[in-house]
């Protein structure tokens, strides 16, 4: 049972199997025709090395009862191309990023523009039969400067995140987050040497299916909502489009200083446009922690956002993002960074009122530790 303004929400859990042994990070979960489900995630860097991690597809035909590895039929298709995060248009056709992030050299100039591959495919079908067509996409963004990721490097280029939408006209918006040359608010974590700035998030769009972006707005920036110096600013959003305008943007705040592996709890934020994007409410914490939103909504209009870190979580929301539930946990597998739960995960509808998670957890303890995707399907009441 989950708590909801006024009303409550039961969820029963129909099942749950594994999807990959030491797997983790599932970044696509995506249905196909014939019934046939694919997920796709990362291996788990079982000893730290780095020839260890790579791609992992796996394949359900029951529903996600149970998953096998995925084999590229005899037909020629390779359902593989549809782990891409695509966007299906009203007329059938698909429209995508085939990077999140594009790196550009910096010629000194704050915003110069970035150009990034956007992937078209006249249907599903079709992209499965390798008929998709990639571009270059013009991205500008004013004012964007190199910022410092992770890993303590410095580099140029605009993070593309979460779901495209489309707007009752036909424009395409995207979030995306970067830092701006007027994003002075510090990101301070545990081994910086150098200064760095928390990142603000924001949204562009297109007018020409994809092949040009530009600024529309911001969403959130720290200089404007000031955040804990530890977390790494208004990151990781995901929208939702509910039509008239009206918009949602779930976001991450928080950060995982290296050298401690260890969580910096800060909250996920929600914003709302009713005017295109054009504007935004100030964002609203919704739970205190989490990392990598993901919006999904069901067929009856109900809004559900998975998040992690500490463990996985499910949030709900009947009123389009005005109000939230309190987290039901799916695991709270929780210690350091590769012996917890990543927090990146996948929603799926299975079927009206059928919902499928894609998340993981660590199992075992000790020298038999390790990372296993898996997949719970809950229906909601």
């Amino acid at each position: 049972m989950v708590l909801m303004r006024a009303q409550k929400l039961e969820l029963n859990l129909l099942g749950e199997s594994v999807l990959k042994e030491e797997g983790w990070y599932t970044d696509a979960v995506r249905r196909f025709d014939g019934g046939v489900l694919l997920a796709r995630g990362e291996s788990w860097k079982r000893h730290g090395d780095e020839t260890d991690r790579g791609p992992w597809w796996q394949v359900s035909r029951d529903g996600g009862v149970t998953w096998q590895s995925y084999v590229k039929p005899d037909d020629g298709r390779d359902h593989r191309q549809g782990a891409l995060p695509l966007f299906q248009r009203p007329d059938g056709s698909l429209i995508g990023w085939a990077d999140a992030y594009a790196e550009q050299q910096y010629n000194g100039r704050p915003g110069q523009p970035t150009r990034q591959s956007v992937v078209r495919a006249p249907s599903w079908e079709a992209l499965i039969r390798g008929q998709a067509v990639r571009a270059e996409a013009t991205v500008w963004l004013p004012y964007t400067v190199p910022g410092m990721g992770d890993d303590f490097k410095t580099r140029y280029g605009l993070t593309i995140w979460g779901k495209m939408v489309e707007a009752e006209n036909g424009h395409l918006i995207q979030a995306a987050y970067s830092a701006l040359a007027y994003d002075r608010a510090p990101r301070l974590w545990a081994e910086q040497k150098a200064p760095a700035f928390q990142t603000r998030t924001c949204v562009i769009y297109s007018q020409d299916s994809g092949a040009t972006w530009h600024y529309l707005a911001t969403v959130a920036s720290p200089s404007q909502y000031p955040l804990p110096a530890q977390g790494e600013g208004y990151c990781e959003p995901d929208l939702l489009h509910f039509g008239a305008g009206h918009l949602l943007c779930v976001m991450r705040s928080g950060g995982n200083p290296s050298g401690t592996l260890m969580e910096r709890y800060t909250p996920l934020m929600a914003s709302r446009s009713n005017d295109g994007g054009l504007t935004w409410t100030p964002p609203a914490p919704i739970v205190a922690y989490g990392v990598k939103p993901v919006l999904l909504q069901m067929s009856d209009g109900l809004v559900v956002c998975l998040a992690g870190r500490p463990g996985f979580f499910l949030l709900f929301s009947r009123d389009e993002g005005r109000t939230w539930s309190t987290p039901h946990w799916v695991s709270e597998s929780h210690g350091p960074w590769g012996r917890s739960a990543s927090g990146y995960g996948e929603l799926i509808e299975l079927e009206r009122g059928v919902l499928g998670v894609a998340y993981d957890e660590c199992t075992g303890s000790g020298d038999g530790a390790k990372m296993v995707a898996k997949f719970r399907r809950y229906r909601i009441r």
